[in-house]
Formats: C-alpha cells, sequence, structure tokens
C-alpha cells in the first residue's frame, strides 16, 4: 500500500512547512490535498495555533511507518491503518520574537497509529489521511 504511505510522508512534509512558517499564508487548502477530517483539521488548528500564539518549529519531522492492516472493502472506501513511529528529535519548537525554545510537551518519539482512507467519490479518488491518533504515552 504504497499510495497509502506516500500520503502519510507528504502530509508530514506540508505540515512540517506550515509549522516552520505558520502565518505565511493559509495552509488549510495544502494540507487538506493529503488529509481528511479529523485530521485535517487538526492540522489546520495546530498550524493556526502556532501562527496565534508567535510559534514555529525548526527542523523536521520523521515518521517510520508499517502497515498494519489492509480493508479495500470497508463502507467508508478502502482503508489502510498503519502504525508508526513519529520522531521530532530533529526538531524544536521557538518563539518567534525571541528565538527562545518552548520546551516539548510529550516525548520526542511514540506511536502513532494512522489511517488513510480512498475517497472514492472525489476527482481521482485520493487517498487521505482521516485519522492520526498520537499515543505519546507509547515510546518508540
Amino acid at each position: 500500500m504504497a499510495a497509502a504511505t506516500a500520503v502519510v510522508n507528504q502530509m508530514l512534509r506540508v505540515t512540517d512547512a506550515a509549522k516552520k512558517d505558520p502565518g505565511a499564508r493559509d495552509w488549510e487548502p495544502e494540507i487538506r490535498r493529503f488529509s481528511g477530517d479529523p485530521a485535517a483539521l487538526l492540522a489546520v488548528t495546530a498550524v493556526r495555533d502556532y501562527a496565534a500564539i508567535g510559534l514555529r518549529q525548526e527542523g523536521d519531522t520523521a515518521v517510520d511507518l508499517e502497515v498494519a492492516t489492509v480493508d479495500l472493502a470497508a463502507p467508508e472506501g478502502p482503508t489502510v491503518r498503519i502504525t508508526g513511529c513519529y520522531d521530532s528529535q530533529s526538531t524544536r519548537v521557538v518563539k518567534v520574537e525571541t528565538g527562545e525554545v518552548v520546551p516539548p510537551g510529550t516525548a520526542p518519539r511514540y506511536v502513532w497509529d494512522i489511517t488513510v482512507t480512498r475517497y472514492e467519490a472525489e476527482p481521482g479518488s485520493p487517498w487521505l489521511v482521516n485519522q492520526l491518533d498520537p499515543l505519546t504515552d507509547r515510546p518508540c
């Protein structure tokens, strides 16, 4: 399910770019190219929160992905469940005005449960990340 894991990586790149410069533009259309709700709403809200409180991210996150299950006949559309190890060790969050580093609120590496669904009713039948469950109490 290369298409499903590829869309997760694309979403991660877009959200990293958005968090690096959250006030540069409205990131929602680009985030929604790779994600559906509720995952899209969470990502957009996080970027808007960064802009509103004057934060930005330095560095890039990474995720090591493993397909857990595939259900091509799921009622909501073909669905792939992925387990990933989210890694933010190469990033830091800083205050835009002062450059002061903001201490992380979670461990730098934790398990992510991800659901990617193919939206067959949409033009091009895109695969979209629609569920991101950070399991911050489960290090990886």
